[in-house]
């Protein structure tokens, strides 16, 4: 009898615990059914300041979709030639500007190493 199979018969093997993988149901298995309907199968707001987890939000709050609303148009000077996912850019401010009102505020002072 070879190694593998000499586990297997006397019953060591796999009597951890399983690892989840995409074939399981984890809304099913973690009951969260309530909680996807609520979040995920409701149809958007008309606007942001409508929805119930964001009420200070400042600017535009209008939720437009289709053409003209896809977040690569930020992107300056995009190359037709180049994959979309080759190379991560950074923004254009003066578009982002346009796009969102930013407000200023006092520095943020942020830890150069994260809090144990």
């Amino acid at each position: 009898m070879s190694g593998s199979n000499q586990m297997a018969s006397d019953g060591k093997f796999g009597k951890g615990p399983r690892e989840l993988t995409g074939a399981v149901d984890l809304i099913s298995r973690y009951r969260l059914l309530n909680h996807h309907s609520f979040f995920c199968k409701k149809p958007l707001p008309l606007a942001i300041s409508d929805t119930h987890y964001l009420q200070n939000v400042v600017g535009d709050t209008e939720i437009r979709k289709g053409e003209g609303m896809e977040i690569d148009q930020l992107i300056q000077n995009p190359d037709p030639r180049e994959k979309k996912t080759a190379y991560i850019k950074p923004f254009d401010m003066e578009t982002l500007g346009h796009a969102f009102q930013l407000r200023e505020t006092a520095p943020v002072d942020l830890p150069s190493v994260g809090y144990p």
